[in-house]
């Protein structure tokens, strides 16, 4: 195998990497990584013009490989991660669950108490 036989497979995993590093290390999320995916799919089509260009196993076997780190990576942006679809959750104006839950002063908070008031609901990822 050659340089060009490595160089699909290696962008598809960079476009991977990259996407995990920023959102570690720079706590980067959006809702698309379209950036990620051109840097993956620019492997694909090195890939694809190298087996067209110089047909043989090796270039066959970086396609498939390549093609296949790519069906992951879009997998797992579009139905494992958080760009794939939501689950129900309240929307503006809906009545939302009530639930009681205790206080920093040693109290306990009562939603369905405080009805008719208004309140702002903070949730944390818990990530600290």
């Amino acid at each position: 195998m050659t340089l060009a036989d490595w160089i699909g497979p290696i962008l598809v995993v960079s476009g991977f990497g990259f996407y995990m590093a920023t959102n570690v290390t720079l706590a980067r999320f959006r809702r698309m990584p379209w950036e990620f995916i051109a840097v993956s799919a620019l492997g694909v089509g090195h890939a694809l013009g190298h087996w067209i260009v110089r047909p043989g196993a090796a270039s066959t076997v970086s396609a498939l490989v390549t093609f296949s780190l790519f069906a992951f990576l879009l997998w797992f942006f579009f139905r494992f991660s958080m760009y794939g679809a939501r689950e129900d959750r309240p929307r503006v104006g809906e009545r939302f669950l009530d639930f009681r839950l205790p206080t920093s002063d040693g109290g306990v908070f009562d939603f369905a108490a405080e009805r008719g008031k208004r309140h702002l609901l903070i949730f944390y990822r818990g990530s600290w």
